[in-house]
């Protein structure tokens, strides 16, 4: 039988402050300008003629996850080495647990559903930047692969295990709610430039799961329901793409 779900009292007393929130800000900007300039140069030492436009999906896929790696570990670094906290338990990823997997699996299926219904009916005027990264067989794999296995975990981690809490310290959760929804959104809006619908979307998704992280007191529930939706979502947009591109041949 599974152990009860730690309350928020069992957790270390440990509340995060505004430099946090400021010293994150800071590195989450030099690390989204830097970190894509990095990697372009490395690549043009390789193939010298190569242009920013010339990047395959699969490159910006990449690079991508590692900012995502890079600003998961300035949060441990924030938690363990600056902080001197546990970081499991500062994420609220607690190792007894009680969690309603089926029923979050569920909910993120059912969520992915609703967000494909709702767009077909709302298609986009013209093709998304993600739509136009997502041209090759190689790209959209490894696109799937990212979107299954590691971007819900590090998203997660980034967004409701610390950005919710750092905001709810700060301010308060009821504050920190749509607050961390917009930011979640935020960082799909390069992907969905111009596809305000589908912009629009991902901010509902955000605050579900930003509300499943609040009412849970863990960071576990939203992580399970996330990946069922990308598995979902992903699963369904990457097979239509298949079955419209072997059409076209």
């Amino acid at each position: 039988m599974d152990e009860p779900l730690l309350s928020e009292q069992e957790f270390p007393a440990f509340r995060w402050r505004r430099a946090d929130l400021i010293a994150f800000a800071a590195f989450f900007i030099a690390v989204v300008v830097v970190l894509p300039i990095g990697a372009f140069l490395v690549l043009r030492a390789f193939r010298p003629e190569l242009q920013i436009a010339d990047l395959s999906g699969v490159e910006q896929i990449l690079i991508q996850a590692f900012i995502d790696v890079v600003l998961v570990g300035f949060i441990f670094f924030l938690i363990r080495v600056l902080h001197g906290q546990p970081i499991r338990e500062t994420l609220r990823w607690p190792s007894r647990r009680k969690v309603p997997v089926a029923r979050l699996i569920f909910g993120g299926a059912f969520l992915s559903l609703t967000v494909l219904i709702v767009s077909s009916v709302f298609p986009p005027p013209t093709e998304s930047p993600l739509e136009k990264l997502l041209t090759t067989t190689e790209s959209l794999v490894v696109f799937v692969i990212f979107g299954i296995t590691v971007a819900p975990l590090l998203e997660e981690i980034i967004f409701r295990g610390f950005l919710y809490a750092l905001l709810a310290d700060v301010y308060s959760p009821e504050v920190a709610v749509p607050i961390t929804a917009v930011l979640f959104a935020g960082l799909h809006l390069s992907q969905l430039r111009g596809n305000w619908p589908a912009v629009l979307l991902i901010l509902a998704v955000g605050y579900v799961l930003t509300v499943v992280r609040k009412r849970s007191g863990s960071l576990i529930p939203s992580v399970i329901m996330h990946t069922a939706y990308n598995s979902m979502i992903f699963g369904i947009s990457a097979l239509s793409t298949l079955v419209e591109h072997g059409a076209k041949k």
